[in-house]
């Protein structure tokens, strides 16, 4: 009988140890999970004059005038506007840009987007019913020249407008009335 007490006893101990290891066994704390939303945000009731300078993704809903260079991305939400040359790795446009993009990586139009500028870019999306007064040059080279050389633009049609008499003139369509 006293072995069997003694045995019934270090079976208590033994889950009285066990018990004590699992409560002071210290909590790790899990990291903080990671959002998708911007870090900076300029909200609809915002507006902002002068050069923002931003490393993380930058969301405007409200107005801006000026500069911006931003190391990630730019969304410029659907009622938006901004006045600005606009310098990052992605840009996203739902609200009114009148000002040059420059885009490492991507630029996207939304349907609701209108820009009224040129876009430098390696990748473009256009959706259908955005709007765009510019031109798009599209690969890194092309559109840091392009971006040094604004006369060229003017000098274009000043070539086409004076035919040299080894030119085929264009064939003209007519349609005919309804």
């Amino acid at each position: 009988m006293a072995l069997k007490d003694f045995m019934g006893m270090a079976e208590r101990t033994a889950e009285k140890t066990e018990l004590e290891r699992v409560e002071t066994t210290p909590k790790t704390a899990l990291p903080a999970i990671r959002t998708v939303a911007p870090s900076t945000s300029i909200d609809a009731t915002t507006e902002i004059s002068g050069k923002l300078r931003c490393g993380e993704t930058l969301r405007i809903d409200g107005r801006m005038k000026g500069e911006i260079r931003c190391d990630k991305t730019v969304i410029v939400g659907q009622g938006a506007s901004v006045e600005a040359t606009i310098q990052a790795d992605a840009v996203v446009i739902g609200g009114e840009v009148k000002g040059d993009i420059i885009a490492k990586r991507k630029v996207t139009l939304e349907s609701s987007g209108r820009v009224i500028g040129d876009l430098s870019t390696p990748g473009i999306v256009i959706e259908e019913g955005a709007k765009l007064e510019g031109r798009i040059v599209i690969g890194a080279e092309e559109g840091a020249a392009a971006h040094k050389q604004p006369a060229a633009r003017t000098s274009a049609p000043a070539r086409d407008a004076a035919p040299s008499s080894d030119k085929v003139p264009a064939p003209s369509v007519t349609t005919p009335p309804r």
